[in-house]
């Protein structure tokens, strides 16, 4: 499968959230949740520059983004884009912008989710006050369905009393 077939473009449409795996210098992995936006085939992102996400994307621009189309309902499966993350520091273009105030806010439900969580605001104002805003721009290169774990029997809780 490649990045633009058409399954894989619908699971880009109907994603709101993607998860972000990076790499830092000395080979932690991370996964972050973010935002996200399409523009001519790369999945780009915004987020402050001292996040996991950015420094990790900026020492190892390997990457890989899932993808799980929660607007289409509960699926068993996500798509896996592995590709490269290039950092741009600073605000995206107004475009850029724009494109992400109509997916987010201004989507049915985006307002009233704002409204909903509007006790947060200072507190994703400082978080995002921490640094520059860096834009990741992500192009993938390769694309694959991966069925999500079937859930198990639960299993005994670990316990430090063991004897």
């Amino acid at each position: 499968m490649t990045p633009d077939d058409p399954l894989v473009r619908h699971y880009l449409d109907q994603s709101m959230v993607m998860r972000l795996a990076t790499i830092s210098a000395r080979g932690n992995a991370s996964i972050t949740p973010l935002w996200f936006v399409v523009e001519h085939g790369r999945v780009l992102a915004s987020t402050s520059a001292a996040t996991l996400a950015a420094r990790n994307a900026e020492a190892d621009a390997r990457v890989t983004v899932l993808l799980d189309a929660e607007k289409a309902g509960h699926s068993e499966i996500v798509v896996r884009l592995s590709g490269t993350a290039e950092v741009h520091h600073g605000l995206p273009s107004a475009q850029v912008m724009a494109r992400f105030a109509a997916k987010y806010y201004l989507a049915p439900g985006g307002l009233r989710s704002e409204i909903g969580h509007a006790r947060q605001r200072p507190l994703r104002t400082r978080y995002y006050a921490q640094s520059d805003a860096v834009l990741l721009a992500i192009e993938p290169t390769e694309a694959e369905l991966v069925p999500l774990p079937s859930p198990a029997a639960p299993e005994e809780p670990y316990r430090t009393d063991q004897q």
